[in-house]
């Protein structure tokens, strides 16, 4: 293979081009699929708005920011809920109704648009983060992670359909194109824009999908510690932290302000984390989502306040009672995690078990091998591979599904595409990295 350089370029040195025929091709399935979902989520009648439950949340808290209503949603009993959820998703999916009407397909091909734009990101993203560097082969791995996310199956549904990871993945990967910019600059000057992007972005992300909230901190903090073992100057990347935490709380501001004034306290995010941590932690859990439990008549009349902290208590006290249980959960939601194909009951068939398998299986094992080949770079750890890994850990504990794997497997198409030429080039990619 060493002696094959023309079959490597072929497929890793693109010319520019080809980037504009990804980010095409990314458009044109993500329109193809926004209008199949939409006839698929129609063919029966009725008034629904996408396949998933929680999308009917969101549609509901648009209209009501459209129509200048109360932020809440009214359930279990007419009790109001003020915090069900996060405005970021609504208040995008708020300016589609406005703009371009009630029917769920004007939303889906903006997001389908967004898909595209997620393409282009990751293209630029993979670059900074490996450089361009023929030597070692790595400046090829951009145009590749471009094409992988072009056509992935998954990104490509998770485009259209009406939940918040359409939103949420040019959010995040906004903050990790302005990190990998920050990584190896100097220059409180020059950290600056960067910084305040990535903390803009990171808080427009929490306000998307609050699950992530703990993630932004953990890869500043890690940037940090790679700056200071690497004998790097610490006091500008400070600097640049604090700016980062400024543009994170400007967003972040609105949000905390209206709860402040709604329930006389701090709520950074949503009352929804008692739900979503008993869900996954109860003596019924499979490791699947299944949300009953609110039904039951001790649960649905407290208020929105006392309900979340009931079921934190009786969360915390499951996994203080039965830690064998709780363990064997996290186990079992690990494999739903990873799982190449869906593991919802609803869309579960043999043929597309297979088919998700032939395909996800390779691509998921490429950027393990992208991984391991660039096991001493940190910055590929932090920013290609953290978000997967970050998600991982964090739905051990709530419900899991290989649905929550999918935007952190976005960034890490990076990874796939280095473990794809580190397949193509054999030996000789071997003796480039040494």
């Amino acid at each position: 293979m060493a002696g094959e350089p023309g079959r490597i370029d072929r497929i890793g040195k693109l010319p520019i081009p080809a980037l504009a025929i990804a980010v095409e091709v990314g458009l044109l399935l993500r329109v193809a699929a926004a209008n199949l979902v939409e006839w698929w989520v129609r063919r029966g009648g009725g008034e629904r708005v996408c396949l998933f439950p929680d999308a009917e949340y969101y549609w509901e808290l648009a209209r009501t920011i459209r129509d200048g209503e109360v932020f809440q949603i009214v359930e279990w009993g007419d009790i109001p809920h003020f915090a069900l959820r996060t405005p970021g998703y609504p208040l995008f999916l708020a300016s589609c109704r406005t703009l371009l009407g009630d029917r769920p397909l004007g939303a889906r091909l903006v997001q389908a648009g967004l898909g595209a734009v997620c393409v282009w990101l990751v293209f630029r993203l993979t670059r900074v983060v490996l450089g361009g560097s023929e030597k070692t082969g790595t400046g090829r791995a951009a145009p590749i992670a471009a094409a992988f996310t072009s056509i992935h199956p998954y990104f490509v549904i998770m485009s259209v359909v009406l939940l918040s990871e359409a939103v949420f993945a040019p959010l995040l990967l906004g903050f990790l194109w302005a990190l990998a910019v920050l990584w190896d600059r100097d220059g409180a000057r020059a950290m600056l824009g960067p910084a305040l992007g990535a903390g803009a972005a990171a808080g427009a992300a929490v306000l998307t999908r609050p699950s992530c909230l703990l993630f932004f901190p953990a890869a500043i903090a890690a940037w940090l510690a790679h700056r200071a073992v690497s004998g790097r100057s610490i006091r500008p990347a400070i600097v640049a932290t604090m700016v980062a935490a400024a543009g994170f709380a400007g967003v972040m501001a609105p949000w905390w302000v209206r709860n402040a004034r709604v329930y006389g306290e701090f709520v950074p995010t949503a009352l929804w984390m008692g739900a979503s941590l008993y869900d996954g932690l109860n003596p019924q859990a499979t490791g699947a989502s299944d949300m009953r439990f609110l039904n039951d008549p001790d649960v649905w009349p407290n208020s929105e306040r006392d309900q979340d902290e009931l079921l934190k208590r009786r969360a915390f006290a499951f996994v203080r009672e039965q830690p064998g249980r709780a363990l064997e959960l996290a186990l079992a939601k690990l494999g739903r995690y990873w799982s190449p194909w869906p593991n919802a009951e609803g869309v579960r068939s043999p043929w597309l078990t297979v088919a998700a398998g032939l395909v996800m299986g390779p691509v998921l094992g490429l950027a393990g091998l992208g991984l391991w080949t660039l096991r001493r770079d940190g910055r590929a750890w932090v920013i290609l591979a953290g978000p997967i890994l970050y998600f991982g850990l964090i739905h051990a504990v709530f419900a899991s599904s290989m649905r929550y794997r999918t935007p952190g497997e976005i960034p890490a198409m990076g990874l796939a595409a280095v473990g794809l030429l580190r397949v193509v080039d054999g030996a000789s990619w071997r003796s480039k990295q040494a």
